[in-house]
């Protein structure tokens, strides 16, 4: 039965994600960077790897992220034989469902409860911000999908298979780094207990000082065979650290780390006027499921203060691991830079409204709570017409600021 459930939440979140994927059929926010030099990709074209190359008027050549997104959303459109909108964003969609899939997985790994696994995936499809990040040709969703089945395969010390993976998610965006952290804890945590013939699982974990280097290698042998040499790379490296360390902007949807918690600044994408009604699209989460989970990560770090959990310091260090360290970032940052804590904040959640099956009139209404504020919120993430006036109301909703 378990199986079945999962198998339709997969199959809805499918649903959600690719409706109307194609619209708008044109860049949507930072589209103009990332989808618009995965175009320039397909032309084979050297300047779209250039920080120094001066693009067309309203698009920019993104240079300030490693290529393999791009390179996937490229190879998507040369699959599909067109340059739509879907095409470059339906990969997005894809691995977008499969992390529903993945937080199942992780969750009923370190819990050893399919039921915490059921309900962890299931919060996790009512995320309004991956939903999003799923539909729009950015690099965030492959950053988390790649980072959680990296994560799935440290876990069950498939170690080589991990660092390949962990070199597809740092290929995505350096962000990826900060799961090192947990794995860090964990192999602490198995160093403890090894046996004489379990060292080989601590010669494994060389393979993340090797591995992850080659795949990023890898990823930009186009950037190679269009002509540049090894020290145009360094410096490009050098240009994309210097970016994201000394970016000086100021935009009106920025927003600090400590409010994203509580999805106080959406992130507009689009906009579509017609006569009475508005087509939206933000990148918001879903504030039902933000404000429980908050509460769960609070319980949950007093329950592991008393119990020592392991598996809830894994997946608590997974969260404060993507969250806390854009704290210190000195670049300019928005909601979406929140995504990849979202599927640990889920999966704390699922374990603790686990705690409530017994009560299942409590455990089902604060589900259905879940469920209504991610039906109010999906025409604003998938650019739906409304009326005006729902707008305001959106945005009364959720404290953020109203551009109209």
């Amino acid at each position: 039965m378990k199986k079945i459930i999962l198998f339709i939440i997969l199959v809805v979140s499918f649903a959600l994600r690719v409706y109307r994927l194609n619209f708008p059929n044109a860049y949507v926010f930072d589209e103009v960077y990332h989808a618009f030099t995965a175009r320039e990709y397909l032309k084979n074209s050297a300047a779209a790897w250039e920080w120094w190359s001066t693009p067309p008027k309203g698009v920019a050549f993104e240079w300030t992220h490693p290529p393999l997104v791009k390179e996937i959303m490229a190879s998507s459109m040369l699959i599909f034989h067109t340059e739509d909108a879907w095409a470059w964003r339906i990969p997005g969609v894809i691995l977008g469902t499969l992390s529903i899939f993945l937080v199942f997985k992780i969750a009923t790994l370190l819990f050893k409860n399919e039921q915490v696994g059921l309900l962890s995936a299931f919060v996790f499809s009512l995320d309004g911000l991956n939903l999003v990040q799923s539909r729009t040709g950015m690099n965030d969703i492959y950053l988390v999908f790649f980072t959680l089945i990296s994560l799935l395969a440290f876990l069950k010390n498939k170690f080589f298979i991990s660092a390949v993976l962990f070199g597809l998610a740092i290929s995505s965006k350096w962000s990826a780094a900060y799961i090192l952290i947990v794995f860090l804890i964990i192999a602490i945590k198995n160093k403890q207990g090894l046996r004489p013939r379990d060292l080989k699982q601590v010669t494994q974990l060389l393979y993340f000082v090797v591995v992850p280097v080659l795949i990023y290698l890898i990823t930009y042998t186009p950037f190679f065979l269009l002509g540049h040499n090894f020290q145009q790379f360094l410096q490009l490296q050098q240009q994309m650290w210097w970016y994201h360390t000394h970016l000086v902007a100021t935009h009106s949807y920025a927003s600090a780390w400590w409010t994203w918690p509580l999805n106080l600044v959406p992130v507009w994408y689009f906009v579509e006027y017609q006569k009475d009604t508005i087509a939206n699209i933000f990148a918001s989460g879903n504030i039902v499921l933000f404000a429980l989970g908050i509460g769960a990560i609070f319980i949950s770090i007093l329950e592991y203060m008393k119990q020592k959990s392991f598996s809830l310091l894994i997946t608590l260090g997974c969260f404060l691991a993507f969250w806390l360290p854009w704290a210190f970032s000195p670049r300019i940052m928005f909601l979406y830079h929140y995504n990849p804590s979202v599927p640990f904040l889920s999966m704390v959640l699922g374990y603790q409204l686990n705690s409530l099956i017994k009560n299942k009139f409590v455990l089902t209404g604060l589900l259905l709570t879940i469920v209504v504020g991610f039906i109010f919120i999906y025409p604003f993430l998938t650019g739906v017409f409304l009326p005006k006036n729902l707008l305001n109301f959106f945005f009364l909703t959720n404290l953020a600021k109203n551009p109209f």
